[in-house]
């Protein structure tokens, strides 16, 4: 049994079943619960019986279970409204119309641990950065005018381009992480629900503008639709879409660039890609949305940039922008508090090996390591 997760299980009293459900789930690869009652020793039903609540999990069966979950005890023992319920409150942004339901469920719960992890790392932080992201419901405000408002607010003057999206929505006190969530699928997804961080996370190796419009996109989704449950439906993401490129792209600025397009010339379209850091395709939409071309020029484009291979990989290419709010927060942690790898891990409900993964590795590539131990 690893010492880390025995001592990590000194302070648990009882499991949580929505929280070991939700671990599991996050694992992906074939984790049901038949896997995780063979690996942990444990019977399936007595361990469906946890994770809907109809029993309680603690003690050497508690920890048995968190090793072979290789998370903290404690983690499993967390207790949150929002986890559990068979409720989601995260939101997709789809590449294509249907995500299947295994995938759906491990992308809502690297999700959601992402988000706890984030949220307590930012709460113990001296003058941390209180998430100042407005809400302004859709039933309220228009797509186009929350992004306008959202620009403002930034200080973004009009016919300006958005120089950083993902700097942008961090000062807003928005957690942006990137992590491989196993399928095309899913370029996004974000979850905004009271007491944590609002969180974006992006699938790695998106093209820079296919990364700029999810989290854009993302945005959108908490400043319109906040806490309101969202599986994919197609209004919800056009109105997510709509933000994203009024956001980046205002129609007003933009809209005397966009007439006179044809399907034989995409040298304009290029100039305007790399100006306001929005994709070709979307720049078609945008035209059709603000009424510079017919139906037929828009259908006519968006073949065209099927004919030339465009679709997911177009020319122009954008400069890369790179999460930094949380990267800043793990260096106060070991710099500032002199925290170990292992206190700052245990703080975000995580193991050394994989907290050091997916939040050190900025450190490495400057040639910094942890802090010393202070134990």
């Amino acid at each position: 049994m690893r010492q880390d997760i025995l001592d990590s299980a000194e302070v648990t009293v009882r499991g949580s079943g929505a929280a070991l459900a939700v671990v599991r789930q996050a694992k992906g690869g074939g984790w049901t619960q038949a896997r995780l009652a063979k690996e942990a020793g444990l019977s399936q039903g007595f361990l469906s019986k946890v994770e809907s609540g109809q029993a309680e999990i603690e003690g050497e069966a508690l920890i048995a279970v968190a090793s072979a979950l290789e998370v903290p005890a404690d983690l499993l023992a967390l207790r949150d409204p929002h986890l559990g319920g068979g409720v989601s409150c995260v939101h997709h942004r789809r590449r294509r119309s249907r995500l299947a339901a295994g995938s759906a469920r491990r992308i809502e719960g690297l999700t959601q641990l992402a988000s706890l992890s984030a949220t307590r790392l930012l709460e113990e932080v001296p003058h941390r950065l209180a998430s100042d992201l407005p809400e302004l419901p859709i039933e309220n405000h228009s797509p186009e005018q929350a992004a306008q408002l959202l620009r403002a607010q930034a200080g973004i003057k009009d016919g300006e381009p958005v120089v950083d999206m993902i700097r942008l929505v961090e000062s807003f006190g928005v957690v942006i992480v990137r992590r491989d969530l196993g399928t095309d699928a899913q370029d996004a997804v974000s979850l905004r629900v009271p007491g944590r961080s609002p969180i974006i996370v992006v699938n790695t190796a998106l093209p820079p503008d296919r990364q700029r419009f999810s989290v854009a996109h993302e945005a959108g989704h908490l400043v319109l639709h906040g806490w309101q449950v969202s599986t994919g439906e197609d209004d919800v993401e056009q109105e997510a879409n709509d933000f994203a490129r009024e956001i980046i792209a205002p129609a007003a600025s933009i809209r005397p660039f966009l007439a006179g397009l044809t399907p034989r010339d995409f040298r304009p379209l290029i100039g305007l890609k790399l100006h306001w850091g929005i994709s070709i395709a979307a720049l078609i939409e945008t035209a059709k949305r603000a009424g510079t071309i017919d139906s037929d020029t828009h259908q006519a484009l968006r073949m065209r940039l099927n004919t030339l291979g465009w679709r997911l990989v177009e020319p122009g290419v954008l400069p890369e922008e790179n999460p930094q709010l949380i990267n800043s927060v793990v260096d106060l942690h070991l710099d500032t508090l002199h925290r170990s790898v292992e206190k700052v891990a245990a703080v975000a409900l995580m193991l050394p090996q994989p907290f050091e993964y997916h939040y050190m590795s900025h450190r490495a590539a400057l040639g910094r390591g942890g802090a010393e131990a202070v134990k």
